[in-house]
């Protein structure tokens, strides 16, 4: 079997905010959805990955997946004819996954990339938390270098709060 990269699941992402909303989406907007799916995912299913080829960085607005950041073009219209057959079995193989894209998606295609950076980087957010070093009563002592890799453990704990949800997806 195939196995699903960044990449494809950033050109899904695409694919589905075209073809169910007619939205062509941003660098920002797909990095922003795919973490959101990619944590989501996590929480939701014990610490599993829902891909392996790539992590977030915490880059100056937000979150984002480098592989899928460099070699996604946002212009570009992605048709269903774009994924090989066995991508398409992969991806139905994972329907909690597939739903989880389509859900996340209809909730989060039309946000624009500011607020979605707004989102990403509010304090307690795994970005956050990553990119600031806190003293003792909360204010910032220091800044981690950007590009740092935003810990697993962060975005599943973020995640597995309701709170922490945009919307709830399921």
């Amino acid at each position: 079997m195939v196995k699903l990269t960044s990449v494809d699941y950033a050109n899904l992402v695409q694919f589905t905010a075209l073809k169910l909303h007619m939205a062509l989406l941003n660098k920002t907007q797909v990095n922003k959805i795919l973490f959101y799916i990619y944590g989501a995912y996590m929480a939701d299913n014990k610490g599993a990955l829902l891909f392996d080829d790539d992590t977030p960085k915490a880059w100056t607005y937000g979150p984002v997946f480098p592989v899928p950041n460099k070699k996604v073009v946002t212009c570009q219209i992605i048709k269903q004819e774009d994924f090989s057959e066995e991508k398409i079995k992969a991806f139905r193989e994972k329907k909690n996954a597939l739903k989880l894209v389509t859900d996340v998606v209809a909730h989060m295609y039309d946000k624009s990339a500011v607020s979605l950076t707004e989102w990403s980087h509010q304090p307690g957010s795994p970005w956050y938390q990553t990119v600031y070093v806190l003293n003792e009563d909360g204010s910032v002592r220091s800044q981690n270098p950007w590009n740092t890799e935003i810990d697993s453990t962060l975005i599943r704990d973020y995640f597995s709060h309701k709170e922490n949800r945009i919307f709830d997806e399921q």
